[in-house]
């Protein structure tokens, strides 16, 4: 029986543990609240995040963080992309030779623009990372619907190690040695997930859906070659997959902000109302960002970034989408 070592019990972190017990993977997890702690381990819950859910006898939490490296070298790190960096200096000085860390969220860093696999670079250059990305709820994954996700990782071994500490009937990964895509699909499809929630919201109609969408996977896979991805990557279940289900689903939180601006016309209600991490905000300000250094046109994402920082109107923004040149097929 394997092991794996969680940081971040949100709804996401709480499903991954669901699967990896379900292929007989050994759990230990810790979070930041001490009340989600003591729920699983006294309760067999995660009542805040995955209510109703029972959590197996092998997942089990921590207060201390350094015991997860002790318990694994396998440790998916689940919390959010802006995060992200805190919690790779937080863990610095437990990480090990052996250590892997598979980084779990979706999204770009807003202040630097860099992709997770770069801010490890940055904070913890000499460990081994991987990333598991692709069209998977949290809620889907717990209750045993089907779900299948890319796991990316330069050595393919290791890819193949967290296939079979992962995987079930319920939970299918498919494997690349490319983690450059899988970063860009499981960011970039939330900011377009943003868009089609707002041409829905409007009433635009289903053909406009349908055509935001494919340009929206053309810049996705533009900014995925720029940055050194494969393409073929892009159009499995970390890019084209991931992008289906999240532009076109109400459970979608990106989605469903969407929504709520096309029905407003602008974002300054919805932007004040909002509660909960919508991580396409933040990505939206990274991706324009990374596009203008490597000078790669992104209208829809750079649309949808003025449409939530700039104060454009809804109809100002379709009007200048539409008034660009005709384009040839293709990326």
């Amino acid at each position: 029986m394997g092991k794996i070592g969680i940081i971040g019990m949100g709804a996401f972190g709480t499903a991954l543990a669901l699967t990896a017990t379900r292929a007989e993977t050994d759990v230990l997890c810790w979070a930041r609240d001490n009340n989600i702690i003591d729920d699983i381990n006294n309760n067999r819950l995660n009542q805040k995040y995955l209510p109703n859910i029972i959590l197996p006898a092998n997942v089990k939490a921590t207060e201390n963080i350094s015991e997860i490296f002790d318990f694994s070298n396998i440790i998916l790190l689940t919390t959010t992309a802006q995060a992200t960096r805190e919690t790779l200096k937080t863990i610095k000085p437990f990480l090990k030779k052996e250590t892997i860390i598979v980084f779990c969220a979706k999204g770009i860093e807003a202040a630097s623009g860099k992709l997770l696999s770069e801010i490890a670079g940055e904070e913890i250059p000499e460990t081994t990372i991987a990333v598991l990305s692709g069209p998977g709820f949290a809620v889907d994954i717990a209750e045993k619907r089907f779900v299948s996700v890319t796991i990316g990782c330069k050595e393919k071994e290791i890819a193949k190690k967290l296939t079979q500490l992962l995987g079930t009937p319920y939970f299918r990964p498919y494997i690349t040695t490319d983690i450059i895509a899988p970063q860009i699909g499981g960011s970039i499809k939330n900011v377009i997930a943003i868009a089609s929630g707002i041409v829905e919201g409007a009433s635009f109609g289903d053909g406009a859906r349908a055509a935001l969408i494919t340009r929206g996977l053309s810049e996705i896979a533009r900014l995925t070659k720029a940055i050194g991805g494969d393409i073929p990557t892009i159009m499995g279940m970390c890019g084209l997959g991931d992008l289906v289900m999240t532009a076109s689903c109400s459970q979608s939180r990106n989605f469903s902000f969407g929504y709520k601006i096309g029905a407003c016309g602008s974002a300054e209600k919805p932007l004040k109302e909002n509660t909960c991490t919508v991580e396409g905000i933040y990505t939206a300000q990274a991706v324009v960002k990374r596009a203008k250094e490597l000078n790669i046109e992104m209208p829809i994402c750079e649309m949808v970034n003025r449409i939530l920082f700039t104060g454009i109107s809804l109809k100002d923004a379709m009007a200048e989408l539409l008034a660009r040149s005709y384009k040839e097929e293709g990326i």
